[in-house]
């Protein structure tokens, strides 16, 4: 598809979240980065999204949906609708920073290798609160945000390469969507931005993290929480498809043991935290459902690998260590403050 060359389309997928849409959008429209244009998907809302939008920010445009459709379908459609050369994603419940975009985008323009960045992200109640530094993803198939809930004294204040950026806030490269593909649609939400990071990285392309670029998130906002039966669900049954899709054969095989643990250990947290024992089995269900269609979406994945199965399990690997070192980082900050 043809793009405008400069311009940052930015994507914003809506479902009854007009109480932060006014947040959101005065902070994007602060933004000092001149060349940019910004796409509500609203899915199906009935709390009034559509008409606030239509009468206090004519300048968006609005692509409507008559019911709520997901994540990946609202945000493919925003980038089908887009005319950047570069691809913006962001929750609606989120403020920027003045700079957020220029940031970003001097990063990843200069950065051939890339086709994606990230961003620090903080609380939106507390700013002195990582939200997350990168997506994070760990042998055993269980994604993570590297940083979530830690106190930010800038351990995350110098640009590295990730995995993949949060899908709730990160740029991306039209070119590589163009070549590896939108967002899965058979996701409907969670994962998909880990699903598309694999892709990436599978396919050459690489993501960095830009702490400069700052925003600020406050997690939750459509759902309300991470046990919600259908986070739940749908996070079982997206595990299990991006195992599926992204890893190969004989990593399946050496992370086995990992696969087994670290599934097992999400069935028991959602049991003892959430009691959603049945969301968790209706997700692993549709799952096995979908095996037949994902593993012939595996073989397309496969036909693209561009880079050598080692650096896959390099990225990886490295991925879970960040994850593991936030953690460590998280009990021992926790420990701290328990203290008197």
């Amino acid at each position: 598809m043809t793009s405008e060359k400069g311009l940052i389309s930015i994507v914003i997928p809506n479902w009854n979240g007009k109480r932060f849409l006014a947040g959101c959008l005065d902070s994007l429209l602060a933004d000092k980065y001149p060349s940019k244009e910004i796409i509500i998907v609203d899915n199906g809302s009935h709390d009034g999204s559509q008409e606030f939008l239509e009468l206090n920010y004519p300048q968006v445009k609005l692509v409507k949906f008559a019911v709520n459709t997901g994540f990946s379908v609202a945000v493919n459609a925003g980038i089908k609708a887009a005319s950047g050369e570069y691809i913006a994603l962001l929750n609606n419940d989120t403020v920027v920073d003045s700079g957020w975009l220029s940031e970003m985008v001097a990063v990843l323009s200069s950065h051939e290798e890339a086709g994606s960045v990230g961003c620090k992200m903080l609380a939106y109640d507390d700013h002195k609160l990582l939200d997350g530094a990168g997506d994070g993803y760990r042998r055993g198939g269980l994604p993570g945000r590297i940083g979530h809930r830690e106190t930010d004294y800038g351990q995350f204040d110098k640009m590295r390469y990730i995995l993949g950026p949060c899908g709730g806030a990160a740029l991306y490269k039209r070119t590589m969507l163009d070549d590896i593909g939108l967002f899965d649609e058979d996701y409907f939400a969670y994962l998909e931005d880990v699903d598309i990071a694999l892709r990436a990285q599978s396919a050459g392309y690489k993501s960095l993290y830009v702490p400069s670029a700052v925003m600020y998130h406050l997690g939750c906002g459509t759902t309300g929480s991470g046990y919600h039966p259908l986070v739940v669900r749908l996070s079982a049954q997206n595990n299990l498809n991006t195992i599926v899709k992204n890893i190969p054969f004989s990593l399946l095989l050496k992370f086995l043991p990992q696969i087994v643990y670290w599934q097992a250990y999400y069935f028991a947290v959602v049991i003892v935290r959430g009691g959603q024992v049945l969301p968790w089995l209706d997700g692993t269900w549709r799952a096995l459902k979908l095996l037949p269609k994902m593993l012939n979406k595996r073989a397309e994945i496969a036909s693209r690998r561009r880079v050598p199965i080692a650096y896959m399990e390099e990225i990886i690997v490295s991925s879970e260590k960040e994850l593991a070192d936030s953690r460590q980082r998280l009990v021992a900050q926790s420990i701290a403050e328990s203290r008197p």
